[in-house]
């Protein structure tokens, strides 16, 4: 799925990410979790971590279903803005 990240915790380690038809998914982002974010000069994706991320941005998250009232669990944040 992709969105806009409208918010972003992370202490919490979770992120609220708004579609294009105004849905919004809450997803929790676990240290195992493959980041990739733009790299500057060639506009290219590199490794990242969830602090490379930032409300605002444009991404495309993979996540699995929520069990026992928790979020989903997010596998793989690519930042496309």
């Amino acid at each position: 799925m992709a969105g806009k990240i409208r918010k972003l915790d992370l202490e919490a380690r979770t992120m609220v990410v708004r579609t294009s038809d105004g849905r919004e998914l809450t997803a929790q982002v676990p240290e195992s979790a493959v980041i990739e974010v733009c790299e500057p000069s060639t506009m290219g994706l590199m490794g990242g971590k969830l602090e490379d991320l930032e409300e605002g941005y444009l991404v495309r998250i993979d996540v699995h279903e929520a069990r026992d009232d928790r979020p989903c669990t997010c596998t793989t944040v690519i930042s496309i803005s």
